[in-house]
């Protein structure tokens, strides 16, 4: 790996932490750049599995840290999210390709941008004190879904998590910010031994890459902590809006 390299994967890493932590879809700018770089989309899908890893383990930290995590809120949820990661994954990477991976990740941020204007106090209300309940069935199938979708590509997977949480449950958007990174951490491991299975890993680059995400994760929780809800949702649009006319100009 040249410096060069080197400089350009922990800036993208670093730039990912803050905005995943922030709203969602670090993966959008972390994939492309690999891509760039010249690894296939199955590896380039595997390697950014490992760097948000990175990113997940040190945002939660610090959320935890501010006393706006709780582990016991999310298990709830886990065991269907991971299920539908198992599934996810192994269509992954057995049928990945590059044009599947950007209409995937187009659909999803347009229905996200939509979901974005729908019951609007939701999103912008101060209900931070409020936690996640217990899940009904419904709830149970829709996060299985959601699992799937985030062992298959992963990019923009925190942005369903965060709309279903928001929406559906009621919590504040900064408990939400940090429910997704906890359920997003369980799903990584399923991902990452079914890509390692398939030697769809660059361990290099995912470190590097992972290190940048890291320290872009733990600071982005400063960030978040801090602003309005009404302010994050206005920065969840405009990234959304980049990341639509990013894959539309450039990836199609």
């Amino acid at each position: 790996m040249d410096f060069l390299t080197f400089v350009l994967l922990l800036a993208a890493g670093m730039v990912c932490g803050v905005v995943n932590v922030v709203g969602g879809g670090g993966s959008l700018l972390a994939l492309p750049v690999l891509l760039a770089l010249g690894l296939p989309a199955p590896v380039a899908n595997g390697t950014n599995r490992l760097a948000i890893l990175f990113q997940d383990i040190a945002a939660l930290t610090s959320f935890r840290k501010k006393g706006q995590f709780d582990w016991r809120e999310g298990w709830p949820y886990s065991l269907p999210v991971v299920a539908g990661a198992l599934v996810g994954a192994w269509l992954a990477a057995l049928y990945l390709t590059e044009m599947v991976m950007n209409i995937a990740i187009l659909v999803l941020v347009v229905g996200m941008i939509a979901a974005l204007f729908f019951q609007p106090g939701k999103w912008t209300g101060a209900a931070g004190e409020k936690r996640a309940g217990r899940p009904r069935f419904t709830d149970k199938v829709l996060f299985f879904l959601i699992g799937v979708y985030g062992g298959f590509i992963q990019a923009g997977f925190t942005y369903l998590v965060l709309a279903v949480f928001v929406l559906k449950t009621g919590i504040g958007m900064v408990r939400a910010d940090a429910l997704k990174l906890f359920l997003n951490l369980l799903i990584l491991p399923v991902a990452l031994v079914i890509f390692f299975w398939h030697h769809q890993i660059d361990w290099l680059y995912g470190l590097v890459l992972g290190v940048g995400s890291a320290l872009g994760g733990y600071g982005g929780v400063r960030f978040v902590t801090v602003w309005s809800p009404r302010l994050i949702r206005s920065l969840l649009l405009v990234l959304l809006l980049l990341s639509a006319l990013y894959i539309i100009f450039v990836r199609l």
